[in-house]
């Protein structure tokens, strides 16, 4: 609560009616950022707010008052990229330590500043250690981790002037630091600056730092003539809460600040225009979403757009999806493609980015490390790595050479082992896998950028730089598009509902609300998988006879023929295919690699069925869970009894026949078994016929029984 306080503290200052000055305008605004700043999302977006305020209010500068020990950088990345963009001065007060995500934080500032005693540095990627994996898979996993890390850390650095190969010693314990006669790291340790190197100069400029001073109080003083400083914080947006709130005047309409909305496409025409393709952080993990763009590139060509631009800010996602784009629906696109990097176009990212026609890279950006791995996001095993990247490199060099990309790009993104030498010239050394910053990616080789034809700022500087003269407008979902993919995102809650209303349903007599709720939620299950283009024509209907043979098998070994085992086994295995299908797809890969085959040698990608049994394990775990403690409690509960009991039967839970039985039964009472018992059955006790079970064996009709035990309303029985 106190949180959603302070966020809501923010949002009245942003949008309140303001006309005084701004509280900051003129003004240093100060943001203190600690290890537990970083680590928690919700206090960094918090953090975040208060940053943009400093910009709306017109601030003169922002100084980060950095503490952070022992973060990791891989998470503190993209948070240092968000930092780099801010439209406003920003310095970096190392206040005892930057070590590891601190130090991206402050690379990503315009200026450095130590406090007497403070360091800098020590950012390695962290990978945990998976005692499965074998010290090859752990490499590789390395390997990835550290090309992604180096090359963000050195675009942050060259975005904002500081020396790239500290961010290469600061990362890579391999790579050490020699400067002039100087070692400031040994190659096999990672570079550490205390604050009297961070400011030696060097070629008459510092090396790292502007100078070491005081205290903030001092930078700020230093910085700006009046030297006022203001520390944001939770107090401070409280007090211009209330401050906001008593000067608004009383017969005033609170104003409401211009905003630019901007043109999404949904069901409008593409001709003639430039239509932008977002892909975030989770789109490339959701086949749904891959249907999306892939219907989004059929309708530029049949209504005419002029452009197709992919904004790309992605950690990657499922490669055989994105082959299948690259191959089909790039390669088949009339309009002109473009690919915005913008951060981050890492892995299938990076694949889709070298399908398109021309690359763009924001100033601090970062493409490649394109190398597959298993479903569970975990290395391949040696042979299998080795098979799989020699499929995906077939396969993609057609396209990147097509697009005219040089193909060695390409490999040494997916084969660690190529690293990428041009014309002798060594730019990622073999056994790194290549990862290029914004510089390097348009770094001119004989005259030809390496990979992206320049640096652009934003989709508009683009479509200038380019000429294009048609509206930009943003491609988004249909409404029944929304569905597949919230349907895919959520298929083991759907799961989970589905098989718990159907037991419930199958607990209860009659057909009732359970029932109802167990339909809908496969439905929707169904339905979303068919339009997310898992499911496609007659198969539909093949998986689906396939899921309700299932269901019905597992209703023959629950209500019809109890204690089988082979219908409830063989119907569990019914509903399991019907289900992983519907959630992955047979994807046939080549076994020979180049390209697809043409000899017939395909075999299964297993690794795509990874997703689909894990959502179907997650959902059966659940629904297990739920009917569990429904079988515990719900029978207890006042509306459960009022609605099976008092509505339908009359009376109470002990009016039943079948409790007034048992409460007549008493352990040790003899009697006739009327039916076979497997294990549920009749009984003749007392002269009356009442329903019991049996533990263990199975008992034949006409054999004599002996109660052992009554429990509530079961009656529990053994052969005499």
């Amino acid at each position: 609560m106190q949180m959603l306080r302070h966020l809501l503290l923010v949002t009245l200052t942003l949008f309140s009616a303001s006309a005084a000055e701004p509280a900051l305008a003129g003004k240093l605004a100060r943001v203190a950022i600690t290890d537990s700043d970083i680590e928690d999302m919700r206090r960094w977006r918090e953090l975040r707010l208060w940053m943009d305020e400093a910009v709306t209010q017109g601030a003169s500068g922002l100084i980060l008052d950095i503490h952070i020990t022992q973060s990791h950088a891989q998470a503190t990345l993209p948070l240092a990229e968000e930092l780099a963009r801010l439209k406003i001065k920003t310095s970096a007060f190392v206040n005892t330590s930057a070590i590891g995500g601190g130090a991206l934080l402050a690379l990503a500032c315009d200026e450095i500043w130590m406090a007497p005693g403070s360091r800098i540095g020590a950012a390695p990627p962290k990978v945990q250690v998976d005692e499965s994996l074998s010290p090859k898979a752990q490499d590789t996993l390395l390997a990835e981790a550290l090309a992604v890390l180096k090359a963000g850390a050195r675009s942050l650095c060259k975005l904002k002037g500081h020396r790239p190969e500290i961010a290469d010693a600061f990362v890579d314990r391999d790579k050490g630091l020699v400067v002039g006669t100087a070692t400031l790291a040994e190659k096999g340790e990672l570079l550490l600056l205390d604050a009297d190197t961070a400011v030696q100069p060097v070629d008459g400029k510092p090396l790292l730092a502007r100078a070491i001073i005081a205290n903030v109080e001092a930078l700020a003083k230093a910085a700006t003539p009046a030297g006022t400083l203001v520390t944001l914080n939770a107090a401070w947006f409280e007090k211009r809460g209330e401050k906001v709130a008593e000067s608004k005047p009383a017969d005033k309409a609170e104003a409401k600040p211009e905003t630019k909305t901007p043109v999404i496409a949904r069901d409008q025409s593409y001709k003639d225009k430039v239509v932008v393709i977002p892909v975030g952080e989770d789109d490339l993990i959701i086949p749904a979403r891959f249907e999306f763009m892939k219907r989004t590139l059929a309708l530029c060509n049949d209504q005419g757009a002029e452009a197709v631009i992919f904004d790309l800010d992605t950690p990657g996602g499922l490669a055989w999806d994105t082959i299948s784009l690259m191959m089909k629906d790039l390669q088949s696109l009339k309009p002109r493609s473009f690919s915005f990097v913008n951060t981050r176009a890492i892995s299938a990212g990076a694949m889709i980015a070298m399908a398109t026609d021309v690359i763009y890279m924001a100033p601090a950006s970062a493409i490649g490390a394109s190398t597959p791995v298993s479903g569970d996001g975990t290395p391949l095993a040696e042979a299998e790595r080795a098979k799989n990247n020699s499929a995906f490199m077939g396969m993609a060099r057609t396209v990147v050479r097509e697009k005219g990309h040089d193909v060695r790009i390409i490999e040494g993104m997916i084969d660690m082992d190529r690293g990428l030498i041009i014309n002798g010239q060594v730019i990622i050394a073999k056994g790194e896998i290549v990862t290029l910053d914004s510089e390097q990616a348009t770094m001119l080789i004989n005259g030809k950028p390496l990979l992206a034809k320049g640096i652009a700022k934003s989709i508009d500087e683009i479509k200038q730089r380019e000429s294009l003269k048609g509206e930009v407008i943003t491609a988004e979902p249909t409404g029944f598009e929304m569905i597949a993919i919230w349907v895919t995102r959520y298929a083991a809650v759907l799961i989970l509902i589905g098989l718990a209303g159907g037991y419930l349903e199958m607990q209860t007599p009659g057909f009732g609300i359970p029932g109802f709720i167990s339909i809908g939620a496969f439905a929707l299950f169904f339905f979303g998988h068919y339009v997310a283009g898992s499911l496609a024509g007659q198969e539909t209907m093949v998986v689906a006879a396939i899921f309700v043979l299932g269901i019905v098998l597992i209703g023959v070994e629950l209500l019809a023929a109890p204690g089988t085992i082979l219908p409830g086994l063989l119907g569990f295995t019914c509903v399991m295919v019907a289900l992983v299908y519907a959630m992955s797809g047979w994807e046939m890969v080549p076994s020979g690699g180049e390209a697809p085959a043409t000899d017939g040698g395909f075999s299964f990608n297993l690794a795509t069925y990874a997703v689909g049994f894990r959502n179907f394990a997650l959902g059966v775990t659940g629904a297990a869970v739920i009917i569990t403690l429904l079988a515990l409690w719900l029978p207890e509960l006042r509306p459960f009894r009022a609605l099976v009991l008092q509505t339908a039967a009359g009376g109470t839970l002990n009016d039943t026949p079948s409790m007034q039985a048992a409460a007549k039964a008493k352990a040790g009472d003899g009697g006739l078994a009327r039916s076979a018992l497997r294990p549920y059955g009749t009984i003749e006790i007392g002269g009356r016929l009442v329903e019991a079970m049996v533990e263990g064996d199975y008992v034949q009709s006409g054999t004599a029984i002996r109660v052992r035990e009554v429990r509530g309303e079961k009656i529990i029985v053994e052969a005499v």
